[in-house]
């Protein structure tokens, strides 16, 4: 007997268990869940009354089907219903598509463009170019991925404009497309453009409004805070990491509040409440600690950790002015560097420079900007070579000589 949830999965062509666990495991380790899921289960939600499934395998569900689950013929407690508004029928995406070809140029142009029905291969394409371009990131930096990112971004906004496909395909390609154009922001932030990062990170955001993604919102908004403690505007990263947790209450994993946890101590430090700094960092800590590593994360969250907490307690040290203390940690959080990820190696050791210049230590600072210096001949990351002008600032400020005789060529 066909039910809405069957009639969703065969238009995906997920009609055998083995498929549809396929695509469920891939779209949980993309949102952070567990991505265990029993065929009975599958045949058990394909029941003309299916059981309401828990809330982690919802949020998974929905992402999946571009529907709320009571859309998808699930009854659903009222606390529990996403707000999502019906997905488009068929014949608005063709008028969305016939709307675009007409404002570029009428009969001509829509005789020249191709007009293929997307479906669910386009979708897993497209999700595997995205996923491709986070592990170029960590190993190359905004600068050199930056461009292919874009031409990722344009082609998912092409196909969305001017193609044919139903309402469920086109939620995830604005989906795809919300988490993509992220992306390019947060690769523009780390080549150094802040301006065109913010661009796209609004554009982000205002599509995860429109699709009430909590999951995108959330990710935008710790990437925006995070540029905003760079930039020394810490009123505004606190407003961003509180409001983020907020929209991540009753769904996010431990280690993604450990993130935003961290955040907002890293505000609170740079605004002088020190007190609350702490409070929140040893948050951080608590909640990561009780995770530790159980469940997969997003993608763009993996690079969290030892590593990551010692760097925040090292720059709460730093605010408070305590650079000796800070040198320390800064040491503990570069032990716990892996070598995929250069670009973060190379913002710690700046920032050791940094430190160890401050606490008077002028010699193993010239060491540690030649090391980190080291790493820029893998990495484009213009966010990194402006730690290492600030750190061989401070070095020039307690030893000109040491600066000019042995670091100066590096920020010619």
């Amino acid at each position: 007997m066909e039910t809405q949830f069957t009639r969703l999965c065969a238009e995906f062509g997920w009609n055998s268990p083995a498929v549809f666990r396929q695509v469920y495991a891939v779209t949980a380790r993309k949102l952070g869940e567990e991505e265990e899921l029993s065929a009975r289960q599958f045949q058990r939600w394909r029941l003309p009354l299916p059981p309401c499934p828990h809330p982690a395998r919802q949020r998974v569900l929905e992402a999946m089907l571009g529907v709320p689950l009571e859309q998808a013929g699930f009854t659903v407690p009222s606390h529990r219903r996403s707000g999502i508004p019906p997905a488009p029928r068929e014949g608005l995406e063709d008028v969305n598509r016939r709307s675009f070809i007409a404002l570029t140029g009428g009969a001509a142009v829509s005789a020249a463009l191709p007009q293929p029905r997307i479906g669910a291969e386009t979708v897993m394409d497209l999700r595997t170019g995205l996923a491709s371009l986070y592990g170029l990131d960590d190993r190359f930096g905004g600068a050199t991925v930056g461009p292919l990112a874009q031409a990722h971004f344009s082609r998912v906004e092409r196909i969305i404009a001017t193609t044919s496909y139903p309402g469920t395909i086109g939620r995830q390609l604005r989906l795809i497309a919300g988490e993509t154009a992220e992306h390019v922001a947060w690769l523009a932030f780390d080549a150094g453009d802040n301006q065109r990062a913010l661009v796209h990170w609004r554009h982000a955001l205002t599509r995860a409004e429109e699709l009430q993604d909590h999951s995108l919102a959330v990710l935008v908004m710790a990437s925006m805070a995070l540029m905003n403690i760079r930039e020394k505007q810490p009123d505004k990263a606190l407003e961003l990491a509180r409001g983020a947790q907020e929209k991540a209450k009753g769904w996010a994993s431990p280690s993604l509040l450990s993130i935003l946890a961290t955040r907002e101590a890293r505000a609170l430090a740079m605004l002088g409440d020190h007190a609350g700094a702490r409070s929140r960092l040893a948050d951080a800590t608590r909640v990561y600690e009780q995770e530790r590593g159980a469940r997969p994360l997003p993608d763009w969250a993996v690079f969290h950790g030892p590593g990551e907490l010692a760097m925040a307690q090292a720059a709460l040290f730093t605010e408070a002015g305590h650079h000796k203390a800070a040198v320390d940690w800064l040491r503990r959080s570069l032990g716990h560097q892996e070598s995929s990820y250069a670009r973060n190696e190379a913002l710690v050791r700046f920032s050791l420079a940094g430190a160890l210049a401050r606490a008077g230590e002028a010699e193993e600072s010239a060491h540690e900007l030649k090391s980190g210096s080291v790493l820029l001949t893998e990495v484009s990351s213009g966010r990194a070579r402006s730690s290492m002008q600030e750190a061989h600032s401070f070095l020039h400020a307690l030893d000109p000589a040491a600066a000019a005789a042995g670091t100066a060529h590096l920020i010619a």
